[in-house]
């Protein structure tokens, strides 16, 4: 099983992050090596469930992304969370949490296996784990990047 936790502030709301980290319909522009939405039903909220393809290691996948949670905080922040399954399953769970100057801090944990057909092209899960935390630290970004600039 693979693990990563990571994190970034963006200048913006908790509500704003979530507006647009919660919209299935977006989720490709901004996570790394997740394909377009095949099929959607729900609107990001709790019973949605998502199918479509995510790349780990040049391998496509087929992955069913079900929101499983989703929490208002003690602290004025949000918790999502999401159960994933196909070849590639775990889950991942989202933290919005204000800093009270307006800024959110995004911290993603992730737990998930590492496919055989994944494992065979690089013959070592480490370097697969090391690729997959560089994807989740640039999808954080991305979504930085994409929150920020429609505040402008």
């Amino acid at each position: 099983m693979g693990h990563i936790k990571v994190s970034t502030p963006i200048n913006a709301s908790v509500d704003r992050v979530v507006e647009v980290a919660s919209d299935p319909k977006h989720w490709a522009s901004w996570w790394v090596n997740l394909g377009e939405a095949e099929k959607i039903e729900g609107d990001g909220g709790v019973g949605t469930v998502v199918e479509h393809k995510y790349l780990m290691a040049g391998v496509p996948f087929h992955v069913t992304t079900r929101v499983t949670g989703r929490e208002q905080t003690p602290n004025g922040g949000q918790r999502l969370r999401l159960e994933f399954d196909g070849p590639l399953k775990g889950w991942q769970t989202w933290d919005y949490t204000p800093d009270g100057n307006g800024t959110t801090m995004v911290t993603a944990e992730f737990d998930y296996n590492v496919p055989g057909s994944a494992v065979g092209k690089f013959a070592d899960e480490l370097i697969i784990e090391r690729m997959q935390e560089r994807a989740r630290q640039q999808t954080l970004e991305n979504l930085k990047l994409l929150v920020e600039a429609g505040q402008s």
